[in-house]
């Protein structure tokens, strides 16, 4: 099959559309999982609510302004760690750990912490949350994050580019596969799925069966992409503002997403289905 040039979508999403499933007997995985106690004295956990109290609500990313309005920093750097928490008051976390960090834009030390609801339970089952993005140990990524209050991920609606090099030219890779193609009012533009998803072990992607690497569409660089984004601030007289926040909420809980049955239909693969999660505010898991 021929990977053609006029498919370039744009992708962007009303509100947050997330979903849990529980897997059964997943073996191996990133790192290992720690058991997580519910620790935090009294004090503490009181400056953490002082400090939330000063945080904006998420809202939907339905275009660039929305986006640009809710980053705190676009930076770049290499997924060294990948490991599991869990407790039973706030559930399993993954801790993704970004080693040699370049702030593109904004501000940002040399190593982050991004930590995710979802991940291993202590039974060896995991659980998935949708929409939150799922890294590969070792590769290198551009990623988008939040000046907002979060719950789920601090990673901004998603938008974690993996760095790929195909037929000797570096690219973006999203979430779903597709090349980073553009930039424009509504947001990042994507190409048809080239790669394959991650897998929830986190092994790296392959290019989808039967692409054409010769036949790509045209796809952006980090440096290019980061370019266009500076030069739609400057045409805009904007900035991106505001403090990446690496702990979630003080009351957040990666269980606080109700779980129901999609349909009658017996669930397969020990995969529990699920409903949409709602937006959550800070402060109301």
């Amino acid at each position: 099959m021929r990977v053609g040039k006029p498919w370039t979508t744009t992708r962007w999403r009303g509100r947050a559309r997330l979903a849990l499933a529980l897997l059964g007997g997943v073996a191996g995985g990133s790192g290992c999982t720690a058991p997580v106690g519910d620790e935090g004295s009294r004090e503490v956990q009181e400056r953490s609510l002082a400090a939330e109290a000063t945080l904006r609500p998420p809202r939907a990313v339905d275009g660039l302004l929305s986006l640009l309005d809710q980053t705190a920093s676009v930076v770049e750097g290499d997924v060294i760690d990948l490991r599991s928490e869990s407790s039973p008051r706030t559930g399993p976390w993954t801790v993704v750990t970004l080693g040699n960090v370049r702030a593109h834009l904004g501000e940002a030390p040399r190593e982050l912490r991004l930590k995710q609801a979802g991940g291993l339970l202590p039974d060896g089952r995991q659980l998935v949350v949708s929409h939150v993005p799922r890294f590969v140990l070792g590769a290198r990524y551009v990623v988008f994050l939040r000046n907002t209050g979060w719950s789920l991920s601090p990673v901004l609606d998603g938008h974690a580019f993996r760095v790929e090099s195909v037929g000797g030219r570096e690219v973006l890779v999203g979430p779903e596969g597709g090349l980073v193609a553009g930039l424009g009012t509504a947001g990042v533009r994507w190409t048809a799925p080239v790669f394959e998803t991650v897998e929830l072990q986190g092994g790296r992607p392959a290019l989808r069966a039967g692409v054409d690497v010769a036949g790509l569409p045209e796809a952006l660089a980090p440096e290019a992409f980061v370019a266009l984004l500076q030069n739609h601030l400057r045409a805009r007289g904007l900035s991106v503002t505001g403090a990446f926040r690496e702990e979630p909420v003080a009351t957040a809980s990666s269980l606080s997403v109700p779980v129901t049955p999609a349909s009658l239909q017996a669930p397969t693969m020990g995969i529990v289905p699920s409903q949409p999660e709602r937006d959550v505010p800070p402060g109301q898991p």
